[in-house]
């Protein structure tokens, strides 16, 4: 199938419902069966008409450091100008993993990203899995940094008590909207565990994470009813939960919002997809629901109407403004239009980071690819060159037998031409630790089990691997148990992975062997439990992407050879099912 054929029939499949409607000068995305379209293409206005018009509530998500991607903020920067030309109430609100995914946001730790988001003036902000990347003293840090703070429900120090208020009421007038935030409770394998665990190996914090999903819908409704009882005319949930497949079935937005009763609107993150559809909850009332992609894609915009009903739609081109006089760029191959003050104030945070992030390392005659340009990312699902080149850089500079990588660690493309130290950022923005350490065969059976125990769906688990050969047969029903935070338990049957061997030779289950991987895995994330027991014999003082660099420097002599452009199941060999 080819890739447009597969894109159009992914779009129809996940967001259904959708009608797509020119405005203005750009195009958006409007609810079915909305009754204000007209409001929104009368000449001049953004947002429907002043008078009609309590508050404009714009949306991001995922934008993952995303200083010139798409829109940009610089756009965003633009677009929220002009409506505040228009409208006496505009508000801004995140709804998470803005501080992470790329190279200025690993080197500051996120900071940059608070500031600019202080420049754009946010109103509220929610915690996304990827904003507890950096350790929990950097998100402390980073939230005492953002003038708005974050909100969020469910991030709970063991025993209950919140770690940032659960919900704000912002009074736009005389309407009041109360917002409550929600974080993945899968988090706590979404993200480094070091600093969430105590010494005794127990979780010092909890993301109400169950095998129901009742103990997260559960403490929300309780946060619904306290905002309607606080004074809120509509409440509005922040949700970094998500909707795809690759999300855990009971902590997806829909399941949740099915439990509930008392919203008016859900703002979504966390899958990175684009939609603009209604949901069910628990009263069978349709409850508008809305994600603006990744990076930048889209601007959600929610209006308020000063008679009580709400309208939705996505901005996926920020139009040419009337009053305000813009700079153009090019980005993706399309011009857009971005506010002058905030591209200068990003282009110096950019030059700040150059000599860094422009240093060469080597080059590269042909694309190594993990993302297609329909955004399907093929490393979680299947052996990719990319991953075997991070991996095999693991393997080599530590000289161990194996190496491991969870799929989900790799980010972005790596293009043809010259590779420089940002190019290598922007595939592993993580900078991760990494854990040499001596494990059992059976852990490395267990693992590789684990790793593709959703396939066919895509999985960040997916297992990426060095001096590891094995088949998969997904045709055979996984009989992997995972507890209620989606970590690994047990094989409690047939197994998908046969033939694994190390090196040239069969794997020994009662043997054991050396791995590299980095601390995330080699600490729980993903749900890796199974080298828990392991022992560590050393941590190196390079991050990830350092190891990497090093790897193509030295090892590769600056020269990514042919190795890694044809690798189908070289290492993973999927039998016919």
């Amino acid at each position: 199938m080819n890739k447009l054929l597969r894109l159009i029939l992914w779009a129809f499949l996940c967001f259904p419902g959708i009608a797509y409607v020119c405005a203005s000068s750009g195009m958006t995305v409007l609810a079915e069966g909305s009754d204000k379209a007209a409001d929104q293409d009368e000449p001049g206005y953004l947002a429907g008409s002043p008078e009609d018009v309590a508050a404009v509530i714009l949306h991001t998500n995922d934008a993952h450091v995303a200083f010139e991607d798409n829109i940009g903020y610089d756009g965003l920067a633009l677009y929220k100008e002009e409506l505040e030309e228009q409208y006496d109430h505009v508000l801004l609100i995140d709804a998470g993993d803005a501080i992470q995914g790329g190279p200025i946001g690993a080197i500051s730790k996120g900071a940059e990203l608070i500031k600019m988001m202080n420049r754009l003036g946010y109103d509220l902000a929610v915690p996304g899995n990827h904003e507890f990347d950096y350790g929990l003293e950097e998100l402390n840090d980073r939230a005492g940094e953002l003038d708005c703070g974050y909100t969020c429900a469910n991030f709970c120090v063991t025993g209950g008590e919140t770690v940032f208020q659960p919900w704000r009421i912002l009074g736009v007038g005389d309407v009041k909207i109360g917002f409550i935030g929600v974080v993945a409770p899968d988090t706590f394998t979404k993200t480094s565990i070091k600093d969430i665990l105590n010494e005794a190996g127990e979780p010092m914090y909890d993301f109400l994470a169950d095998e129901t999903g009742e103990r997260l819908a559960e403490a929300l409704q309780k946060y619904i009813d306290e905002v309607r009882e606080a004074g809120a005319d509509d409440v509005i949930l922040v949700s970094h939960l998500g909707n795809n497949g690759s999300i855990t079935a009971q902590f997806r937005c829909d399941a949740i919002a099915e439990k509930l009763s008392g919203l008016d609107m859900i703002i979504d993150a966390h899958s990175h997809e684009i939609y603009n559809r209604t949901v069910k909850d628990r009263t069978g009332k349709e409850i508008p629901i809305a994600q603006a992609g990744t990076r930048m894609q889209a601007i959600g915009q929610l209006t308020v109407y000063k008679d009580g009903h709400l309208e939705e739609r996505l901005v996926e081109e920020v139009p040419e403004p009337e009053n305000i006089r813009p700079e153009r760029v090019t980005r993706g191959g399309k011009e857009r239009y971005v506010d002058p003050e905030m591209k200068e104030y990003m282009d110096a945070i950019v030059a700040s980071y150059a000599d860094v992030m422009e240093r060469k390392i080597g080059s590269l005659a042909y694309d190594l690819i993990v993302r297609e340009e329909d955004g399907y990312d093929i490393s979680r699902v299947e052996e990719n060159g990319l991953c075997d080149l991070v991996a095999d850089a693991f393997r080599s500079i530590s000289d161990t037998q194996t190496a491991f990588l969870n799929a989900g660690s790799v980010r972005n493309n790596l293009e043809a031409g010259d590779i420089t130290y940002n190019n290598i950022l922007n595939i592993l923005p993580y900078s991760s630790d990494m854990v040499i350490a001596k494990v059992t065969g059976q852990m490395i059976l267990d693992a590789l089990e684990f790793g593709v125990a959703i396939l066919p769906d895509i999985s960040a688990r997916f297992p990426q691997v060095s001096g590891i050969t094995f088949h998969v047969n997904s045709g055979i029903p996984s009989s992997v148990k995972v507890d209620d935070r989606n970590q690994f338990v047990s094989v409690e049957g047939k197994r998908r992975v046969s033939d694994v061997k190390i090196g040239e030779e069969a794997l020994d289950p009662e043997k054991t062997y050396t791995l590299t991987a980095n601390s995330f895995l080699m600490t729980g994330g993903d749900g890796y439990t199974m080298f828990k027991d392991a022992e560590i014999l050393r941590t190196t003082m390079l991050p990830d992407n350092e190891v990497v660099i090093k790897y193509i420097e030295e090892n590769l002599g600056g020269v990514i050879p042919d190795l890694y452009k044809d690798i189908s199941g070289t290492r993973i060999i999927f039998d016919a099912e």
